[in-house]
């Protein structure tokens, strides 16, 4: 039910260089959150091309995890930069609708190709930074999609915005498509548009790499009562019969640009 864009400022090699290259100073425990942020002016815009990947990592931290972050970043992301890997922006989580856990925001960063993507997921070292991730947060829910047409999505700090992340029946996916098809007029009224659908995406968590969701997808409001308007629509009461046949577990979060 949504879509997005971000400005690209290079990752850091490590906390202290990300700093120089963006003029901040960041603590030593610096988060994804604060990573992003340093290159994020008032809203941002998510600018990719066909057949870049589009990476949404969804993280909660571990309150004891602090060291083992300092070290994933050291280490682990100088590996990916060389690949091409970009930090793109994020978005804060203003409130968990539904989900098995509680992460604080939504950050997104680009390969330049899936086979760039591939090979940072090859590299020898890769075991030792999934284990790194274990001691440092609680959970992180990585999400990669290759872009099928070029995007260009503006994330407005004075617009609302929402995530649903579907698990679809892979019998009956097409009645998924049916049902936001089916609302998008009543979304439309109520101040909403779709900004991006992320399909398929490929799912790196913690304990594995679990089957991923069948969509994820972004919506803009223009108010936090957007989607409660659309619950109240005939389209909507025409049509949730088509979510709950084709959606086996989903996760919905409200999301807001940083200001």
């Amino acid at each position: 039910m949504l879509q997005f864009k971000i400005q690209r400022p290079l990752l850091a090699s490590a906390c202290a260089s990300l700093a120089v290259l963006t003029g901040l100073t960041l603590p030593h425990t610096a988060s994804f959150a604060q990573m992003s942020e340093a290159g994020t002016q008032r809203g941002w815009t998510l600018d990719l091309k066909k057949g870049e990947v589009l990476q949404v990592v969804v993280p909660e931290e571990r309150a004891e995890g602090s060291e083992a972050r300092q070290s994933y970043y050291q280490n682990a992301f100088p590996i990916a930069e060389r690949l091409g890997y970009a930090n793109e922006g994020l978005l804060r989580v203003r409130e968990k609708v539904r989900g098995e856990y509680d992460p604080s925001v939504f950050v997104f960063f680009s390969w330049p190709s899936a086979e760039a993507a591939k090979g940072y997921r090859s590299n020898p070292r890769f075991a030792e930074f999934k284990a790194l991730r274990r001691e440092a947060w609680h959970e992180m829910n990585i999400y990669d999609a290759q872009i099928r047409e070029d995007i260009q999505i503006t994330f407005d700090p004075a617009k609302h915005y929402t995530a649903l992340i579907a698990w679809l029946d892979p019998e009956t996916r097409a009645d998924y498509t049916r049902y936001l098809e089916g609302i998008e007029p009543a979304v439309k009224r109520a101040g909403g548009r779709f900004i991006y659908k992320m399909y398929d995406p490929y799912m790196q968590a913690l304990s594995g790499s679990p089957d991923g969701p069948g969509q994820i997808t972004f919506v803009e409001w223009e108010t936090t009562d957007g989607f409660a308007k659309v619950q109240q629509s005939p389209e909507y009461r025409e049509h949730q019969q088509y979510f709950g046949s084709s959606v086996q577990k989903f996760e919905f979060y409200w999301l807001q640009a940083p200001a």
